[in-house]
């Protein structure tokens, strides 16, 4: 993998979230030449900066990609740009559409257009397993986002530029997800909020995670949307397994019901893509519906996932406690 990151410059927009800064650490292990990390969060970038001890190959710029004018300017010489900013807290982009639209699919097309104008190698854009037959604002506008980053491989404007998608399910620790959050309840002797216990969710590493945009960056010729393979686990596991590891006592659950946008079970390809999706290793390659030649031409020998069957969380491989247990230890949330 360092072929595509050794001696590059290397551009992290909302590099100061939870996948940024894994990804950042990640990426200066193989020799980039230098690594801008781009957000609105002084206070975060601030803290970023001390904890790499003022590390000369990392640049913090503070801007907003909703500017074109700081998205561009930010991009000048830039060889490879991840797409990691966002907003992404479900329930709030629900009560603020037009925001969740602004940040979500005005600023994926600012980083197209930008990455265009500065002629750089390769985009890779982070989505979201919500954006699968979406049934919330988020969702909706990430699946606009994997469009647009998809489309924009279309046009023969001279430029060298290649835009790839990486699809995730829940990212454990990341920002938002529901372990921090349980365990911050537990520590603090608060019942747990849970919205089903039946409802199940894939479950992947921020490793994992960082790894899936290392080989989208690799083997992306333009148009895909990268998914890794995952399992799942229900919430009702994790409540068991978080609880009988943080607590002496047994913990309290407060039933919720489902939330405004909240799906029971999550997708990461759905089944109308399922024709289109190929299989390689440890992951899929959703192939645009669009005809894109280079696509086509790489692909043209690979086997198609099943057709009409799409990938759920309640339909892939279902953690037990114990393996559960193991991932949690492992990732010292427990």
């Amino acid at each position: 993998m360092s072929e595509a990151i050794s001696g590059k410059k290397i551009l992290v927009t909302g590099g100061t979230g939870s996948f940024g800064q894994m990804f950042v650490d990640e990426i200066l292990k193989l020799g980039p030449s230098e690594v801008i990390i781009f957000s609105r969060d002084e206070d975060k970038q601030g803290e970023m900066r001390l904890s790499h001890k003022n590390n000369k190959k990392l640049r913090f710029v503070l801007g907003d990609i909703r500017d074109y004018r700081s998205v561009r300017q930010v991009m000048r010489g830039v060889d490879v740009v991840i797409h990691a900013a966002a907003l992404k807290w479900i329930t709030e982009v629900e009560y603020n559409v037009w925001e969740g639209i602004k940040t979500n699919v005005v600023g994926a097309q600012n980083i197209i257009e930008a990455a265009k104008d500065e002629n750089v190698e390769k985009v890779v854009a982070l989505s979201t397993d919500k954006a699968v037959e979406p049934v919330n604002a988020y969702g909706m506008a990430k699946a606009l986002q994997e469009r647009l980053i998809t489309t924009a491989n279309l046009y023969d404007d001279k430029t060298r530029t290649v835009f790839v998608s990486t699809r995730y399910g829940n990212v454990l620790g990341s920002r938002g997800s529901v372990v921090p959050l349980f365990k911050s309840l537990i520590e603090k002797g608060k019942p747990l909020t849970v919205t089903d216990p039946n409802m199940t969710r894939f479950i992947m590493t921020l490793s994992e995670s960082v790894d899936l945009v290392l080989r989208a960056l690799e083997d992306g010729v333009g148009g895909e949307v990268f998914v890794r393979k995952a399992p799942a686990h229900t919430i009702s596991d994790l409540v068991d397994v978080m609880g009988n590891n943080l607590s002496k006592d047994k913990v309290n659950v407060e039933n919720i019901g489902i939330r405004p946008g909240e799906k029971l079970h999550e997708t990461l390809i759905g089944a109308y893509e399922s024709s289109r999706t190929v299989q390689k290793d440890n992951y899929f390659v959703v192939l645009p519906q669009i005809e894109i030649e280079k696509v086509v031409e790489k692909y043209k020998s690979f086997d198609r996932k099943s057709a009409k069957n799409s990938y759920s969380s309640d339909n892939t491989d279902r953690l037990s406690k114990i393996d559960l247990e193991k991932i949690l230890k492992k990732e010292k949330w427990i």
